[in-house]
């Protein structure tokens, strides 16, 4: 383990390299809607070693440009118009605002301690910053790039979700296992949700009405109704489950399993494994394509992003990245 791992583990007390032990095809009946056709977007990996972004052309499965960031990249996001893209800089406590024409800086905004989840709102207007070591999370203007809110939040918030309303903001809490719900127009906390051992990822369905949470210290993956806040279901995922992401149509689930290398294949409506699909080692996040549906998997321990086929449940590209990449993002459709 390298020194800059360790030292983002004893600032935020959990992370995404613990041991295993704290950490099939897609039946066609399951496909109700037909996905969109290739169609040529980027996809951005923050490296944490490297203090970079690589970006990659989803077409060519090629990194087109390498862009310097702050120190230790430990969250990626990309607005809903795919022109900026935010990144948390966990051990400057910074976030990188790029311009996604020119791969270049235009921003940085000050955070309190250890950013390590970024997301924005559906409208663009607000990003939202978990800051793993304050217990907060920070508000922050688009169009100024200040800090306009600061909300108390659980212990160790170290991942985050918006809904497509973008009226609540999901945090989960990796200190004291649970997800706080955060009422966006008021900016408080409305409900804290008890869920599995150390809650490290958070997607939303595609219509809202579900949260999903990966666990990864309990190998599972939590699944939230939005309108009780209470859970209501436990999926099986692999060892070290740290992140969790729906395809376009809201099943089936991705999860990536960081103990064992793995992604698992789930549908949430029968609570079934579809499949397990080999990747890299210690694939520590994922994002899937609104636009072919693909599923980009970044490797920490193998410094490369795996792209997996919905249709066949394969990896089909492995692309080389930089060191230690542990947050992924794609452009939306």
């Amino acid at each position: 383990m390298t020194n800059e791992k360790t030292t983002l583990k004893s600032r935020v007390k959990v992370n995404r390299w613990l041991a295993p032990a704290a950490r099939c095809t897609l039946p066609l009946l399951l496909v109700t809607a037909a996905l969109p056709a290739m169609a040529a977007n980027r996809i951005y990996v923050a490296n944490q070693i490297d203090n970079t972004v690589s970006v990659i052309d989803a077409a060519s499965n090629q990194v087109t440009a390498t862009v310097p960031v702050g120190t230790f990249p430990a969250g990626v996001a990309v607005s809903p118009s795919g022109k900026r893209v935010y990144v948390a800089n966990a051990n400057d406590n910074t976030v990188s605002v790029l311009d996604a024409n020119t791969n270049t800086a235009v921003a940085l905004i000050a955070v309190p301690s250890t950013p390590v989840a970024v997301v924005v709102s559906p409208d663009g207007a607000t990003v939202y910053v978990a800051n793993a070591n304050d217990g907060s999370v920070s508000v922050i203007d688009a169009a100024t790039y200040s800090v306009v809110a600061s909300v108390p939040v659980g212990a160790v918030p170290f991942s985050m979700a918006v809904n497509p309303s973008g009226s609540r903001v999901y945090v989960g809490n990796s200190g004291d296992n649970t997800v706080s719900v955060i009422d966006a127009r008021a900016r408080k906390v409305i409900a804290s949700v008890p869920v599995g051992a150390t809650p490290f990822g958070l997607d939303v369905g595609p219509l809202g009405a579900r949260l999903y949470v990966a666990n990864v210290a309990s190998n599972n993956v939590s699944v939230i109704d939005t309108f009780s806040n209470k859970v209501v279901a436990t999926l099986p995922a692999g060892s070290g489950a740290d992140a969790v992401a729906t395809s376009p149509i809201g099943l089936p689930l991705y999860v990536s399993n960081f103990g064992d290398g793995t992604v698992s294949v789930v549908n949430p409506l029968d609570k079934k494994l579809l499949a397990t699909v080999p990747v890299g080692s210690s694939p520590s996040s994922l994002t899937v394509s609104a636009k072919s549906g693909r599923v980009y998997v970044a490797n920490a321990d193998s410094n490369t992003v795996s792209v997996i086929n919905p249709f066949t449940n394969k990896v089909i590209a492995t692309v080389p990245v930089g060191s230690v990449p542990s947050a992924i993002a794609t452009q939306p459709e």
